[in-house]
């Protein structure tokens, strides 16, 4: 657990100026596990800050990209869940959050500790959604310590959706793309790189679809 604290504090220091703090009352934060009430003591809520590997949801896939990852931090979105999704999602599972901006639902199984995603979509399909539901990702312990900083930026054509760049910054001097991964001597070299690829998707058109906050505010300078 001191380990993991050090983790913690570490991500909310190194996302100081974009996060948050939740705001969810102390009633629905006292149904979560220990660790899980911890995470939610550290200001590091909002969207655009955070990943999770892609190789966590898919075992030993290190060719995609991590996924944007953001803790359910509000009321509107528990009453949103629980709307649109709660009649077909047994009790035993409440969501703690979701990948690019609630498109996939993430889950926690309060019973089992374990962690579920399924797609939005899927809440139509209820064989899908109940094969979503049997499907356990991880236990709770190791989500957590596979929570990073968000680094994958994906720009896309607007007026064609299937023509997309996509970059991501891996273990701090590497930079992925999707035909090439490019290591640096340092962050600050890769850093500079990133921005450039970034700049030269703009040149050709192309609008971010999703990105890091940090660049985010960089490229509105």
């Amino acid at each position: 657990m001191v380990e993991f604290r050090k983790k913690i504090a570490e991500l909310e220091k190194n996302i100081e100026g974009n996060s948050k703090n939740n705001e969810l009352d102390n009633s629905y934060l006292v149904k979560l596990p220990e660790e899980l009430q911890l995470v939610f003591k550290y200001k590091i809520f909002g969207n655009n800050l955070l990943a999770i590997p892609a190789k966590l949801i898919n075992e030993n896939d290190d060719e995609e990209f991590e996924k944007p990852f953001k803790f359910l931090d509000s009321l509107s979105e528990i009453e949103v869940f629980e709307s649109e999704f709660r009649s077909e999602i047994p009790d035993n599972f409440i969501q703690i959050g979701s990948f690019y901006d609630s498109t996939e639902i993430v889950l926690l199984d309060v019973l089992k500790k374990t962690i579920h995603v399924f797609h939005i979509s899927d809440i139509v399909d209820s064989d899908w959604l109940n094969y979503k539901l049997n499907k356990e990702i991880c236990d709770l312990n190791i989500f957590l310590n596979n929570i990073q900083l968000q680094t994958v930026c994906c720009l896309i054509n607007p007026e064609n959706y299937s023509e997309y760049d996509i970059f991501e910054i891996r273990n701090g001097t590497d930079l992925k793309s999707e035909n090439e991964n490019i290591e640096f001597p340092n962050f600050e070299n890769v850093q500079i790189e990133y921005i450039k690829r970034i700049k030269l998707s703009f040149k050709k058109g192309f609008k971010i679809h999703y990105a890091p906050q940090k660049v985010l505010n960089e490229l509105e300078k």
